[in-house]
């Protein structure tokens, strides 16, 4: 009996490993990286950036090496002794690929929200509570806590990456990401009007648009780009799921438009050429 429980704690710990631990990267990194550029000679608005650009490339690089490792794994397939691969991905291992993917992402998600109602309960509130009624030279020195707009709003681009590349997958995502977010906003409203302080130094919304704007790109770029390829090369589960009885989930788009009237097979054959993707890509640049 002992046994099994301690094979279940270890198998549920394996299960969950990948996704606490690109967590507490996320979590960890950024006060590490605030550490380093105080030694650096910087200038102030410098200073903020750079260190945004470190978080940003550390949690969409984080997420990038997850989708790589699955990747990995989903495409190793067992090789029978004629060097055939059956089914065209590692079915003993991953008989429902999709549903595996989509369970990470619902990981990834689950221990981001957890992460930061954990640090407002057990790191904000003590802190500032330490602040208020003890005299420690290091609690001193610490201060209250500060409420870093560019570091919240990085969280949330975090999160959107995050819901894009599981949507396909399970599409209840954008639902309960949407109650995360409302959830989120009432827990950093209250950190921020009792456990706060305002930053030292003035953070200018307006020059950081584009920057902003930017990393919120590169994390549709990173969505987009896996999501793509296994819709168009990754063989379909022939477990279960939507496109099981396809070879690729893509091929169900080119069916079902040949199932329609000639009109509308038309008009998706336009709006499928170049010469439409071009002017479309014109007008919007």
């Amino acid at each position: 009996m002992k046994n099994q429980q301690y094979n279940f704690i270890v198998e549920l710990i394996f299960e969950y490993l990948p996704s606490i631990v690109i967590t507490l990267a996320n979590f960890i990194t950024p006060i590490i990286f605030s550490i380093i550029i105080s030694f650096e000679d910087y200038s102030p608005a410098f200073e903020i950036r750079f260190t945004l650009l470190r978080c940003v490339f550390m949690r969409l690089a984080s997420i990038g090496v997850l989708l790589f490792s699955l990747w990995s794994q989903i495409t190793s397939c067992p090789w029978t002794e004629d060097r055939v691969c059956p089914c065209g991905y590692n079915h003993s291992l991953y008989p429902c690929w999709e549903t595996h993917v989509g369970q990470e992402m619902y990981k990834l998600m689950i221990f981001d929200f957890l992460i930061i109602g954990a640090v407002t309960v057990f790191v904000e509130f003590p802190r500032k509570i330490l602040v208020n009624h003890c005299d420690w030279g290091l609690i001193k020195w610490l201060g209250q806590q500060e409420f870093s707009m560019p570091q919240n709003v990085l969280e949330i681009v975090y999160g959107q990456t995050i819901c894009w590349i599981g949507t396909f997958y399970c599409p209840l995502m954008p639902a309960i990401n949407t109650i995360k977010y409302f959830l989120v906003f009432y827990i950093k409203k209250v950190t921020l009007v009792n456990n706060c302080r305002p930053a030292s130094r003035p953070f200018r919304a307006s020059s950081s648009t584009f920057f902003f704007l930017a990393v919120l790109l590169i994390g549709l770029a990173l969505a987009t780009l896996p999501v793509t390829v296994s819709i168009a090369q990754i063989r379909s589960s022939g477990a279960c799921g939507a496109f099981m009885n396809y070879s690729t989930s893509w091929e169900v788009v080119p069916r079902s438009v040949s199932q329609l009237p000639s009109g509308l097979q038309s008009v998706f054959t336009a709006l499928a050429s170049e010469a439409c993707a071009v002017s479309f890509f014109v007008i919007t640049w």
